[in-house]
């Protein structure tokens, strides 16, 4: 039997745990909890957790900080009891979350619940979400959210930052992440996001993302791109040639994925950031300048590569980008010339590269005269990378 149970908020140590500690043949904890009893064994997670699952057939207390539904070590030895089906039990405690909430007077509907502690990427799929965001930290988390939020206007969220849950000085504030980057809040502590923008649709209307004259993925276009590519949430992906940026921020508004963006055009770039801004898209980098340069500098690896542009330079390396990208990955690149298709066929043959191809052509009746107006057949290359590679 393991049984896990919140320390509750304050000091590290077992005064708010209830339960009698003579019931158990071992309890675990981490490093910095404070206690007289001579069963205990402490430890960081990963040495608590090779210590848990190597006594199960014991009577085992696992002590955490706050609420263990809401930290990621708790559930991960919750995962391998299920699986096991080792008998469990679980004694909640007073969380940042539930004070936080009682504070503002905001109800857990509403909420989406992400942990930035010892996290450095954002989870998209939770976060602004909701009406509110709670946000787990820790000392790294206002300059990845900075980051993250680059394209959010100050006035698009307000936020509640709590401190020092439980002892004596806690308590809370309105802030910003500039002033939470300049003076640092006291440990341990908590954010609530308020999300205050209204949320677009998720594809968008052409006439809603800033574009040159068809510099912009169509929408049924972009309909059939985002399907083939895959998408999933917190997905990393390439927009190399990325013109309007269409593909992108609607892969974030649809599926929640990552992006980063390379465009050379500056007066492209420039429309990007505006249709980023006026999208609310979170998380996404913009690399202004030749894309052939640009994407051998990003250390990232993409999991989705697409290809809407870059010229002949991109294409001529489709080969590379290959190699860039994760094993598992698909890599889906659009062009309007047979010339552009029939280039990068020949780089992916000489490369050894498995591709499908897919043309896609539509045409439309005017409903005064109900004349066709065929659209340009858009050839697509599609390659997905092997697990094994």
């Amino acid at each position: 039997m393991v049984t896990i149970a919140g320390s509750g908020m304050g000091e590290y140590n077992f005064d708010k745990v209830n339960v009698d500690f003579s019931e158990f043949d071992m309890i675990f904890c981490d490093k910095n909890y404070t206690t007289e009893l001579r069963n205990v064994t402490k430890g960081g997670f990963k040495v608590v957790k090779e210590a848990i699952l190597e006594n199960l057939d014991k009577n085992i207390l696992y002590v955490v900080s706050g609420s263990p539904t809401f930290f990621s070590g708790a559930i991960l030895i919750l995962n391998v009891l299920k699986k096991q089906n080792i008998p469990f039990k679980i004694i909640d405690n007073t969380s940042s979350l539930s004070t936080m909430l009682s504070h503002e007077g905001v109800s857990l509907v509403k909420t989406g619940i992400v942990t930035l502690h010892g996290k450095s990427v954002v989870d998209l799929e939770n976060f602004l979400t909701k009406e509110y965001t709670f946000v787990i930290c820790d000392d790294e988390t206002p300059s990845i959210l900075l980051k993250a939020m680059q394209y959010l206007d100050e006035d698009d969220v307000s936020i509640t930052l709590g401190e020092q849950f439980g002892y004596a000085s806690e308590k809370f504030s309105i802030t910003t992440l500039e002033n939470m980057l300049k003076n640092p809040p006291k440990m341990p502590y908590s954010l609530l996001i308020k999300r205050k923008f209204k949320v677009l649709e998720n594809i968008s209307a052409e006439d809603t993302i800033e574009h040159e004259n068809g510099m912009i993925t169509k929408s049924y276009k972009r309909h059939i791109s985002l399907q083939n590519l895959e998408l999933q949430p917190n997905m990393l992906l390439w927009d190399v040639g990325a013109g309007s940026g269409s593909v992108s921020i609607d892969g974030y508004k649809r599926y929640k994925i990552r992006s980063i963006l390379f465009e050379k055009n500056l007066k492209r770039s420039a429309m990007i950031k505006n249709s980023l801004k006026k999208h609310k898209i979170v998380d996404v980098k913009l690399y202004e300048g030749e894309a052939s340069e640009l994407y051998k500098q990003e250390q990232s690896t993409p999991e989705r590569i697409f290809v809407g542009g870059g010229g002949v330079k991109v294409i001529a390396e489709l080969d590379y980008l290959y190699s860039r990208l994760a094993k598992g990955g698909i890599m889906v690149a659009n062009f309007v010339t047979l010339t552009n298709l029939t280039q990068a066929i020949t780089v992916l043959k000489d490369a050894s590269i498995d591709f499908d191809v897919k043309s896609v052509s539509l045409t439309t009746y005017k409903m005064s005269l109900l004349m066709p107006e065929p659209e340009r057949v858009m050839h697509q290359i599609i390659v997905k990378k092997p697990i094994d590679v």
